[in-house]
């Protein structure tokens, strides 16, 4: 089987947690076909983050341009992975763009695509549409038939999330990649917006402090494993966006069963 992965980079755990559930051993990473060199390096430290959790020894990783993977490309299963930056989720017009071209791009080589998104600022409409006119099956995490909002209902379920937030409306969510995605305030208030839809004045970091200090009461530190737990720099990050902004720490456990169930329908077809 040739499987096509178009991924948020956030998502990263979750995509390992598929290739390994798929047992597929050959995995090519993109890189862009451009000179400009300032790309190239923020592609390729996009991608070093995205497979820093590919630990397993026995998965055959290469990074090559998409023409090279063409050619590379042979009757033995692969996966196909594109990651991208945590940043377009604020630019929703951009993303349906990026996803539809490598959709494509991705078609005449690949028995299907998994997206590792949710609605993530599109309307459903729009997305629905997009996985319609695709010439290969598409498919994306959903539940009881309905795209999934963000990342964080895809990592604890939109039942569990609906919950967490029942209990506490102000409640934050940090995922081990998002600690390490988080580097500037202008993230946090990037994130926010698009939670809330739009339209915050993106260059003002007072904002971001008064909202977090008025609007949200505590963090919930996402892990999936118990390395996770132990990750001293995730640990860290936390505890200093909670104390920066007063908000409590709690702990809930992440899951990758729902990408691996978004692609077991179709895996099984096209074995």
């Amino acid at each position: 089987m040739h499987l096509g992965i178009i991924s948020c980079e956030i998502l990263r755990q979750e995509i390992y947690d598929v290739v390994k559930w798929t047992g597929i051993k050959h995995v090519f990473v993109v890189l862009p076909e451009t000179v400009n060199p300032a790309m190239l390096v923020a592609v390729k430290k996009t991608n070093e983050r995205f497979l820093s959790v590919f630990t397993d020894d026995s998965i055959v990783i290469e990074e090559k341009t998409f023409d090279s993977i063409k050619k590379a490309h042979t009757t033995e299963d692969s996966v196909i992975i594109i990651p991208a930056v945590l940043r377009l989720h604020d630019r929703p017009w951009e993303l349906r763009a990026n996803i539809e071209e490598w959709i494509e791009r991705l078609s005449p080589i690949v028995d299907c695509v998994l997206l590792g998104y949710g609605l993530c600022g599109s309307t459903a409409a729009d997305m629905e549409e997009l996985i319609r006119r695709a010439d290969v099956p598409v498919v994306i995490p959903r539940y009881r038939g309905e795209i999934l909002n963000n990342c964080i209902e895809i990592a604890l379920g939109k039942e569990r999330v609906q919950e967490l937030l029942r209990e506490e409306a102000g409640t934050f969510f940090m995922t081990p990649a998002g600690a390490y995605i988080i580097e500037e305030p202008q993230v946090i208030l990037e994130t926010i917006d698009i939670a809330a839809g739009g339209g915050m004045n993106k260059k003002d970091t007072h904002a971001i402090i008064k909202l977090l200090k008025n609007h949200y009461k505590r963090v919930m530190k996402i892990c999936y494993t118990e390395a996770d737990e132990r990750d001293e720099y995730f640990d860290r990050v936390v505890k200093a966006f909670a104390s920066k902004f007063h908000l409590k720490i709690e702990p809930v456990r992440g899951t990758s069963k729902i990408m691996i169930e978004t692609l077991r329908p179709v895996f099984k077809i096209n074995l």
